[in-house]
């Protein structure tokens, strides 16, 4: 029971942090001309579409805005639970407008997760289990305990609260709004997450055989927060999309990204998730926070594609040892 509310102090903080978000807009720059080139921010009618948001290389594209699309709906101009039902029905709204690349994406993402998770006598998923239990043995030391999630989550959120107040307190519009993104990313995903989640009911490691099997909407309560996707890792890099696609940082990125992925192996090593259920949450939450950044953030804010737009992230057991691998697109 301990562990099925211990990841509920995080989400109070950020429904308490949303109405003080919102609370000072970035104010309203003026649009920029068309033939301006100093705006970083790509208009929505520009087809930026796409799972990360891109901001496209040329403007030639004159198609009609998305579903909820448009300066209507982004930050300063909109309320943020409203952005988040349209974000909820704009983003797959989307997938009609995009381009091969964004397929590319999507396509390695799915297709990884469901080799890992195909349901066979014993899925690779539960091999990759088994390998580890091997290697690390039953006493190894664990990050993720009920104490552990509190604490490690607890601090990640803590980080967001503490940017959001010191945006209101020193008057930093731009930190505030950077709080309000987050916010937004983090509510849209737990939306998505918690859907597939609870119509999949999966197992996870420690459930049943722990081969991983899909017993559909009728035992999900049961399972949960076991399941697939990973709430924790779609929630933590919906963070980290945010922050690469707001912050014109490579250190940063690079950080982030480091952290993202010893975060992601530790939740596989310590039997809190399978494989599969990282990588589909953590490619998930990156492409939500890029997205809400690029279509939802005021104009005049920063928006770019962060030098690494990660697709995949992957903890990996191979008969030499451990690891991580990532999938990147440039």
């Amino acid at each position: 029971m301990l562990s099925r509310l211990a990841g509920l102090p995080a989400v109070l903080l950020l429904v308490l942090l949303a109405p003080l978000a919102h609370a000072q807009p970035a104010p309203e720059e003026a649009p920029p001309s068309e033939s301006s080139s100093e705006s970083k921010q790509a208009p929505d009618h520009e087809g930026s579409g796409g799972p990360g948001g891109l901001i496209p290389e040329t403007s030639d594209s004159r198609t009609r805005p998305g579903l909820f699309l448009g300066d209507e709906y982004r930050y300063g101009r909109m309320v943020l639970p409203l952005r988040v039902l349209a974000d909820i029905v704009a983003i797959p709204a989307g997938m009609a407008r995009w381009e091969a690349p964004d397929w590319a994406a999507f396509s390695l993402v799915t297709l990884m997760t469901g080799a890992l998770m195909f349901p066979l006598d014993h899925p690779l998923d539960a091999t990759i289990q088994d390998a580890i239990h091997r290697k690390l043995g039953p006493d190894h030391f664990k990050v993720w305990t009920p104490v552990g999630d509190v604490l490690v989550n607890g601090a990640i959120y803590g980080t967001v609260a503490g940017i959001l107040a010191w945006g209101l307190v020193q008057d930093q519009p731009r930190a505030v709004q950077f709080a309000a993104l987050v916010v937004e990313a983090f509510a849209v995903t737990q939306a998505y997450h918690l859907t597939f989640k609870l119509l999949l009911g999966r197992e996870g490691p420690n459930d049943g055989d722990g081969l991983g099997r899909i017993l559909g909407p009728s035992e999900s309560f049961n399972l949960f927060p076991a399941g697939t996707p990973s709430g924790h890792t779609a929630s933590l890099y919906a963070i980290l999309g945010v922050a690469t696609a707001y912050v014109d940082s490579l250190p940063l990125a690079v950080a982030l990204h480091a952290f993202g992925l010893l975060f992601a192996a530790t939740i596989v090593m310590d039997d809190y998730h399978f494989l599969s259920d990282v990588v589909w949450g953590g490619a998930m939450g990156y492409a939500i926070g890029q997205w809400v950044v690029h279509h939802r953030a005021s104009r005049g804010a920063p928006a770019k594609v962060g030098p690494l737009l990660m697709v995949s992230v992957s903890p990996m057991v191979t008969p030499g040892g451990a690891g991580v691998a990532a999938g990147f697109r440039f």
